[in-house]
């Protein structure tokens, strides 16, 4: 569509308007005329936030997280139905005595497909479960053929529960590595430090929400560090650019500054991503709710992080930096190149 706008424009300038109040406001914070002192919330921002990540650092210890079967084990049937609703067989299970059963929905092409999952019984035996889950469900579902039956033993689902620590925390070094080489270390750190209070909130708003913790909650932890972090880049780059540009300003007005020009576009960003979530979790029901709903949370967190965490931790790093004579930002390539021939 773009595309076709500017070939019957041939060289005519191309303007995409938006809607003109939000503009306007957004130009006032984005052209410096405006700016909000957010540093002065820096360090309640930081202790509120050091005492949410405790907190559920305490929360993960007692009660703990509600895990699924893909990290407690248990049993795990694929059915196909005649169409029914979700409801409709939820109730049925229920009243077979099957009131601790996770159903999914996987296809709707004339019949039904549907995964269910079956904790581990305690002082039963594995194949015992296994034969009681098969007979109850043919018993209220005579119809229904099973396509797969497994046991997800507690091995491995200790492997599982191996696996995904591994994945996020080779995304987390993944991301410090990226960090440490595009920006100078005091970035590097606040937002490595940032990131992981988000994670810990996160992780905590499972606990109090009672959100199974399965495998695709691990998916929506490594989408929340990809955002946290795509987020806390565009706020560092403002910062770099204006210490460039005015490095005899003040930092903390500088950081102020800085948070105020990218405030429209994170607030775009947040809003956008909002909308685009939020459909799946209010009516993408219990296959979707681990991932979808603290997506939800996580951006949130995310994006006051950026403002309230990261740049707080810059502030105080970058003050620690000017007290030992450090530069704040590393020198621009063309600077060292032009410097031996000066000599």
């Amino acid at each position: 569509m773009m595309e076709w706008v500017v070939r019957r424009r041939a060289r005519q300038p191309l303007i995409i308007r938006g809607l003109p109040m939000l503009d306007k406001f957004g130009e006032q914070f984005s052209s410096g005329r405006r700016v909000i002192s957010f540093m002065k919330a820096g360090t309640t921002g930081l202790i509120v936030s050091a005492v949410l990540s405790i907190a559920s650092l305490g929360l993960m210890a007692k009660p703990g997280l509600n895990y699924g079967i893909d990290f407690s084990g248990g049993a795990l049937l694929e059915i196909r139905t005649p169409d029914t609703s979700i409801e409709t067989l939820r109730t049925q299970l229920a009243g077979a005595g099957l009131v601790d059963i996770s159903v999914q929905a996987l296809s709707g092409d004339g019949e039904q497909s549907w995964l269910l999952r079956q904790a581990i019984q305690e002082n039963i035996d594995g194949g015992s479960q296994m034969e009681t889950l098969r007979g109850t469900v043919k018993s209220v579902l005579p119809e229904a053929s099973i396509d797969r039956a497994e046991l997800v033993g507690p091995r491995v689902s200790g492997d599982f529960t191996d696996m995904s620590i591994l994945a996020v925390m080779l995304a987390g070094a993944g991301m410090l590595l990226y960090l440490w080489y595009r920006f100078e270390n005091h970035f590097a750190m606040a937002a490595v430090l940032t990131i992981a209070l988000d994670l810990t909130k996160t992780i905590g708003f499972f606990v109090l929400t009672g959100i199974e913790f399965n495998l695709t909650a691990i998916a929506a932890l490594l989408a929340l560090i990809g955002y946290s972090v795509n987020d806390k880049v565009v706020v560092f780059d403002r910062m770099r650019e204006s210490m460039r540009a005015r490095p005899d300003q003040p930092l903390e007005q500088i950081v102020n500054r800085s948070i105020s020009a990218t405030l429209t576009r994170t607030t775009y960003t947040s809003l956008s991503t909002l909308v685009a979530v939020l459909p799946m979790a209010v009516a993408g029901g219990s296959a979707v709710a681990s991932f979808a709903v603290p997506m939800l949370f996580g951006i949130i967190v995310s994006t006051s992080s950026s403002i309230f965490i990261a740049a707080p931790i810059v502030l105080l790093l970058g003050r620690r930096r000017q007290r030992l004579g450090l530069p704040q930002l590393r020198p621009l390539e063309s600077a060292r190149t032009q410097l031996p021939h000066q000599v």
